[in-house]
């Protein structure tokens, strides 16, 4: 029997579950946390979106950042923040304490930093609460509220663009 196959029809299933549960967020004035889903398959530089913080003008603190990635090995892996399609049970659970942490915050922001379609990181994008999802081109256009239509290597280009967002939010909010 193919698991994979399993796993994945599984995860279909909640993903669309997830969409019919969706409720619409609530645009905060604040913005004060974000959540990031990367895609380190795509992009490697995970280290660059600490830029995010002085964009954003948000702590340190409220930047949670979790970082899908296949290996080849079946090593442990000590880092809490990593996860790959072997941290996903047969029926599509999701059995890492870590990355079920990230998953159960509330956000003001989130953002699914990946353009391929993928089922694990569509997984966790329909699971998560968040005020606001940004994504970008490429990504299932039901599990945002912005995407942008650039490519994963542009990452100098989202950064100012989400700011750009981000202060038109604050603004629109202020004068309201």
């Amino acid at each position: 029997m193919n698991f994979k196959a399993v796993k994945k029809y599984f995860l279909t299933r909640q993903i669309e579950q997830h969409l019919k549960e969706a409720t619409p967020g609530t645009q905060n004035s604040s913005f004060k946390t974000v959540g990031i889903l990367v895609n380190a398959e795509e992009f490697e530089n995970t280290e660059i979106f600490s830029g995010l913080i002085e964009a954003l003008e948000i702590l340190n603190k409220d930047l949670k950042l979790i970082i899908y990635k296949e290996e080849k090995r079946n090593l442990p892996t000590f880092d809490h923040n990593k996860f790959s399609s072997k941290d996903f049970t047969w029926n599509g659970s999701l059995n890492k304490p870590g990355i079920e942490e990230f998953v159960d915050r509330k956000y003001d922001i989130f953002i699914g930093y990946y353009s391929k379609k993928n089922k694990y990181l569509e997984y966790i994008t329909s699971k998560i609460n968040a005020d606001v999802k940004v994504g970008l081109r490429g990504a299932d256009k039901r599990l945002f509220d912005i995407i942008f239509k650039i490519g994963i290597k542009e990452y100098p280009v989202f950064e100012q663009e989400l700011a750009k967002y981000i202060r038109i939010f604050k603004n629109k909010k202020e004068t309201a």
